[in-house]
């Protein structure tokens, strides 16, 4: 089978977003180790049930107290992870930014690099930003809360945005129905990256997994197209991702029905009764959820 290969560039900036696929059906819950039955991590997802988050109270950590290490560390745990953003300069909430900053008697680094948390008055360039919050990550443990001001960015360096890259085996059917959307992830600072083929899959091994992507949507519907003869050293791959620690969803519309297996009974996976299973999304707003709770708990853990 030919390698096709599908990587989509972004074309429209993230104030302009089409509405997704429709009204979003029921959930079909699996996940990784749950702390709660399927049942209530149903309610919990919802907005309705959900209750109200606690303010962050935590006061700003001061930017002449970072180091250039610092930024640096952070940076390098994260970079195979961050796609450049459709614009480099343009700054909103879940974006990852690597800010260049003025020196001020080289009590500061040269640059500050975080997740923002929210920006004022606007996502927008960087040239209309009056301040922003930024989570800086931290070495296993929350991350810094800073306060950015204009006035603390140099215009002597570049600003760079970047979004997470979500790895999305996909068929072709499949790729349409998140291409509907894709503005919708961009926004919420995620970067869909598709894979039609599944020849990179085969390639992956122990000693190149560290730069993985972390996050992964895989379709029924294209694990079903590959040729019977390789199934099962791409079921075994799959495998292999879930005991290196990454995450992945299994995008499976209802409209598949009985016709094409979901991932968990490909793979072996049941709740209840096996260490692992794969939380399996309906559609792509589901899919797009999931992916931005998952991040979120991993991002706000800390680096490991």
């Amino acid at each position: 089978m030919a390698l096709e290969t599908a990587f989509r560039r972004f074309s429209l900036l993230p104030g302009f977003i089409q509405t997704g696929n429709g009204e979003p059906r029921k959930e079909h819950w699996v996940g990784n180790k749950p702390s709660t039955p399927p049942q209530q991590d149903q309610k919990q997802g919802g907005g309705h049930g959900r209750p109200p988050q606690r303010p962050d109270t935590r006061s700003y950590r001061d930017l002449a107290s970072l180091t250039l290490g610092e930024v640096n560390d952070a940076y390098s745990y994260f970079k195979n992870q961050l796609i450049p953003a459709p614009a480099e300069t343009w700054i909103a909430k879940n974006y990852f930014c690597y800010l260049p900053l003025k020196r001020r008697g080289g009590a500061r680094p040269p640059a500050v690099f975080g997740r923002v948390r929210t920006c004022y008055p606007a996502d927008g360039y960087v040239d209309n930003i009056e301040e922003l919050e930024m989570y800086f990550p931290g070495r296993e443990a929350a991350p810094d809360l800073l306060h950015v001001r204009f006035d603390d960015l140099s215009p002597q360096a570049p600003t760079q945005s970047y979004c997470v890259g979500v790895k999305m085996y996909v068929s072709e059917q499949e790729m349409q129905d998140f291409s509907r959307s894709e503005n919708i992830f961009i926004e919420k600072g995620f970067a869909p990256l598709y894979e039609t083929g599944y020849i990179d899959l085969l390639e992956v091994s122990e000693q190149n997994q560290a730069a993985l992507p972390w996050l992964y949507v895989i379709g029924s519907g294209w694990f079903a197209s590959i040729p019977d003869s390789v199934q099962g050293e791409v079921r075994e791959q799959l495998r292999k991702l879930v005991r290196w620690k990454k995450d992945l969803f299994n995008y499976h519309p209802g409209r598949y029905s009985l016709q094409v297996r979901a991932l968990n009974e490909e793979l072996d996976f049941q709740y209840g009764f096996t260490e692992n299973y794969l939380v399996a999304p309906q559609d792509t707003g589901q899919a797009l959820r999931k992916v931005e709770e998952r991040f979120g708990e991993m991002f706000m853990r800390g680096m490991e």
